[in-house]
């Protein structure tokens, strides 16, 4: 305010002397053009107060606005060049995290396929014991079974040889004597075909 104020008048100033100026002349327009010693004085009286008034009121806060900016300008750079190391360092730490995702679900993976691995082993030996304890017992019972064909046949055997011997010998031997009789020659029988050597 009191620089324009001071500008002002320093401008009225030196337009109050040009009309003086130009009425001693009386030349008209002319004597704007030739130099005038009050002229050049006010006008460099009012350059050098402007410049001093621009210097002690002016110049400082222009040149503070200009530092205050370049500090903002410096500081915003700072803060966005460590915003992008802060976002670069965030970016590993993620890149790290997802790798050791990957690598726990190729763990995972590999830990499930030799789950499915060993369980598929234990259900094959399960089923193997299984089939052997079935065969086994098949076994078992086609051995009870051929057991109990044989003493069938024997027992048919020793009645047909029974029945045969009373029609040839025509004796009056009694049933359990022709029992025995066959029995000891089945057991002879037997015991032929397992040494190889036919009974005598």
């Amino acid at each position: 305010m009191r620089l324009s104020r001071l500008v002002a008048g320093g401008c009225s100033l030196a337009t109050a002397t040009l009309p003086a100026t130009a009425t001693t002349e009386g030349g008209g327009g002319a004597s704007l053009i030739e130099p005038q010693l009050g002229t050049i004085f006010w006008t460099t009286v009012t350059f050098l107060v402007l410049i001093f008034l621009l210097g002690r009121f002016a110049w400082k806060p222009l040149l503070g606005a200009l530092q205050e900016r370049e500090t903002s300008i410096r500081e915003s750079i700072e803060q966005a060049r460590k915003d992008r190391e802060q976002a670069e360092e965030l970016l590993e730490q993620h890149r790290g995290l997802l790798d050791e995702a990957r690598r726990e679900r190729a763990e995972a993976v590999n830990l499930g396929q030799r789950d499915a691995e060993k369980l598929k082993a234990e259900i094959l030996a399960e089923a193997r014991k299984q089939r052997e304890q079935l065969l086994a017992q098949t076994e078992a019972q086609v051995a009870a079974g051929m057991q109990q064909a044989r003493a069938e046949l024997r027992t048919i055997t020793v009645d047909l040889a029974i029945q045969a011997a009373e029609k040839l010998l025509s004796k009056n031997l009694d049933e359990q004597t022709h029992r025995r009789l066959v029995e000891e020659y089945l057991a002879d029988l037997e015991k032929s075909e397992g040494s190889g050597s036919p009974p005598s």
